[in-house]
């Protein structure tokens, strides 16, 4: 009795489990700040963007905390899932060493590969109690509101300008996270006890979400989130009936009316919205190219990073030039056209153990755990996906970690030598954190500072994510004392750089700049080779032989 009265005050008490709050910390950190703020365009992109490297740090964190946590029980645990995901993630893997392969595009896709294994693998190290898998949901939630909650309320407009026009742009990346919230509202809803009749705060949370979520959905402007929102309220509706309490399942219908309601009065529901395209003409055009690509190079694929390139040149083959959309518009549809059947087959994998854990699922509930993981399925292949937000990654894993959960069995291996464990996840955190931190600092004095030192210039030439930068900077700088000194071998030397660089990543702007650029070196002959490439390529962009200002180009590390 004693012992019972015990842990019911004071469970720490009982069993020890000193790393699971640093996790829902990690977690917490990850989901409320990262998320949102990765939805921020800044200048620089891909790991040079701070929300993205807090991202990757907070993820190593959390594994290295699994590695700690295993070290410390003298076990790893894992299901039959875990094999099948790391089968997955070697078959992810391959594409990285194609030779055809762009570099920096490789490495972050195998990064983020690994990441994702070692992620589900290290929540499987712990034994979360009911609360606690309940908070592993209710964080995804919370990230819901606070990106719903700038679209809603008009007094925020300028305050979060640039974060608004973030939403604009990439807003169906935006519309993942809302959805997901609107199911795990429910979810939540009938899972939280209620003890005489009285509510917990967290009711009113839950029942407030479907009133923020709907309307910020609806004023996305997209006509196919409509119809996502009624399938997702339709697949939860027989859980709510048989799991959830009659007037909580009857309050969770109204606050559903109530946003669509909201969404009508402010005029954000678009009309013949059952029924519209997802993609415009252009993107369907695209798209379609896109697999016409696919079926050519269905094997080894046309290379990591290499599809606008390759979309290009494809389209002058067939005489029919389409400009390319970055982001690209389907997530999936653009790694397996560039990953081949590697992809293909990693990716049927992950859909098979996910297909199987939702029929093995307890009855009743097989219906509402399709509506959980159907916004981040329905993310990959309509939507940019991880290319805007990389959170979404990790909201996937723990939402299928979440799933095997349910009615896994787990296995456990003994860990004879755990010292080499715990230095190694050491010193893999620390080299992260200062990668990390090192990196912010030096975005901040990038977007701050009208002109870097040369001597804080050679930070950037040190630092492996900022290389690239430094070139650029390094280059403009030599090319302007050029112009100063009338060197024209230094600025010949400059300008056919500038063409190599814009031959790995052709884009219309950097086509523009550089015929600007031949235009003020003299070299005339160049500008108009550089415009007559540019007008085949992107057929429906005018490039004109004047120039105005010249701007580097600076393009993050993907």
């Amino acid at each position: 009795m004693q012992t019972s009265r015990l842990q019911h005050l004071w469970p720490d008490k009982v069993a020890s489990k000193p790393l699971v709050k640093p996790v829902l910390i990690a977690l917490a950190a990850l989901f409320l700040f990262c998320l949102p703020l990765n939805q921020t365009p800044l200048e620089f992109s891909g790991v040079q963007h701070p929300a993205t490297a807090l991202t990757l740090l907070l993820t190593v964190t959390l594994i290295c905390l699994g590695g700690w946590e295993a070290a410390r029980q003298r076990r790893f645990r894992y299901t039959t899932v875990t094999v099948w995901l790391a089968i997955a993630a070697l078959f992810a893997l391959l594409p990285s060493f194609y030779l055809h392969a762009d570099l920096h595009t490789a490495i972050w896709q195998g990064c983020n590969v690994l990441l994702a294994l070692l992620l589900f693998c290290t929540l499987q190290q712990f034994s979360f109690n009911h609360m606690q898998r309940q908070d592993l949901l209710l964080l995804p939630l919370l990230s819901g509101w606070l990106l719903a909650l700038p679209v809603l309320l008009p007094t925020l407009t300028d305050t979060y300008a640039s974060y608004l026009s973030g939403i604009t742009v990439h807003g169906e990346a935006l519309s993942i996270a809302l959805l997901t919230a609107l199911s795990l509202s429910a979810y939540l809803l009938a899972r939280t006890k209620v003890y005489k009749r009285n509510w917990v705060p967290l009711h009113a949370v839950l029942l407030l979400t479907p009133v923020l979520t709907i309307p910020a959905l609806a004023a996305l402007r997209s006509p196919w989130l409509i119809a996502a929102m009624l399938v997702v309220t339709i697949l939860i509706q027989p859980f709510l009936f048989r799991f959830c309490q009659k007037r909580h399942h009857g309050l969770w219908n109204l606050a559903v009316l109530a946003g669509f309601i909201l969404a009508w009065h402010f005029n954000w529901l678009p009309q013949a919205a059952l029924s519209a395209a997802r993609y415009s003409e252009h993107e369907q055009a695209v798209l379609a190219q896109t697999w016409a690509l696919l079926t050519q190079s269905q094997f080894e694929g046309v290379g990591l990073g290499q599809l606008i390139k390759a979309q290009l040149l494809f389209g002058l083959e067939q005489q029919q030039g389409l400009s390319p959309i970055v982001p690209y518009p389907s997530w999936l549809l653009a790694n397996l056209t560039q990953g081949g059947i590697a992809y293909w087959a990693g990716f049927g994998v992950l859909l098979s153990l996910v297909t199987r854990r939702l029929m093995e699922a307890p009855g009743g509930t097989r219906l509402m755990l399709l509506a959980i993981l159907l916004p981040s399925l329905l993310g990959m292949a309509l939507t940019a996906y991880m290319e805007i937000n990389p959170a979404f990654g990790v909201l996937f894993v723990i939402l299928v970690y979440w799933l095997d959960n349910l009615s896994a069995h787990y296995r456990r291996i003994p860990l004879r030598h755990t010292r080499g464990i715990k230095l190694a996840a050491n010193g893999v955190l620390a080299v992260t954190a200062f990668m990390v931190l090192s990196s912010i600092y030096l975005g901040e004095q990038a977007l701050r500072t009208y002109q870097i030192k040369d001597i804080k210039l050679v930070q950037y030439q040190t630092h492996p994510w900022w290389r690239d930068y430094f070139s650029q900077e390094a280059g403009m700088r030599a090319f302007h004392d050029a112009l100063e000194s009338s060197d024209k071998r230094a600025q010949e030397h400059y300008l056919r750089a500038q063409i190599y660089r814009l031959g790995t990543h052709p884009n219309p702007e950097g086509y523009q700049s550089l015929i600007e650029l031949a235009m003020l070196t003299g070299h005339g002959s160049i500008a108009k080779q550089l415009k007559e490439e540019a007008a085949l390529l992107f057929p429906a962009r005018e490039f004109k032989l004047d120039f105005t200002k010249m701007q580097p180009s600076r393009t993050g590390v993907h």
